[in-house]
């Protein structure tokens, strides 16, 4: 290509190289939990399942801090199920802090197993949020004389900007049930967990 061209042309348009990674993971199986317990079991307890909470439950959606997997559901403070088991005596009952998800309407749809019993949601019962990344680099060389080469080098971690979203909190009766941060764990996607921004690398490099 130019191969006809002055030789500053053609320094311009050859050796240039571009490299891309694509990748794109399914999320982790997770479990939908009610720890509290009277029962010593292997697994932490689930809840009873009251309404309608299809496995294909869970879509990441952005708010101003961090983001929610569960749009549309809304937690009670309350679990009004459970709480009708607890005795008034010594007023044990207004203590009861064991909450509830219900619908957009107040349904209820997961509250906590009754004393002694076990919850009725199967185990891994929804899939986390998966993750898409794309990192690209561009190199171009520049031979100088036939015993020294030039290169420079672009490279891109995370070209498309989207951020590598934590597991949310699947406790029903934790106060951030629902609730997810780009980051906080480690992994091999370490490098774009920490705010999920893209970053741009240049190296230079003179070869003789």
């Amino acid at each position: 290509f130019l191969a006809n061209a002055p030789g500053f042309v053609t320094r311009l348009v050859e050796q240039w190289q571009l490299g891309a990674i694509f990748s794109w993971g399914s999320g982790a199986p997770l479990n939908i939990n009610a720890p509290i317990s009277t029962m010593t079991q292997a697994n932490i307890n689930m809840p009873v399942i009251l309404g309608n909470f299809p496995k294909s439950t869970g879509k990441v959606t952005p708010q101003a801090v961090g983001a929610t997997y569960f749009p549309g559901l809304q937690q009670l403070n309350i679990d009004p199920v459970a709480r009708a088991a607890v005795t008034t005596n010594q007023g044990l009952q207004s203590q009861f802090s064991n909450r509830a998800i219900a619908d957009a309407q107040g349904n209820l749809i997961l509250v906590n197993p009754e004393p002694g019993k076990l919850g009725t949601l199967g185990q891994r019962w929804i899939e986390g949020p998966g993750h898409v990344g794309l990192d690209m680099n561009l190199v171009k060389r520049i031979r100088l004389s036939e015993s020294k080469l030039f290169e420079v080098r672009v490279a891109v971690r995370n070209i498309l900007n989207t951020p590598y979203w934590a597991d949310p909190d699947t406790n029903i009766n934790s106060a951030t049930f629902g609730r997810m941060l780009a980051g906080g764990t480690t992994g091999a996607n370490n490098a774009d967990i920490d705010n999920g921004a893209r970053s741009f690398t240049i190296n230079a490099r003179l070869s003789f």
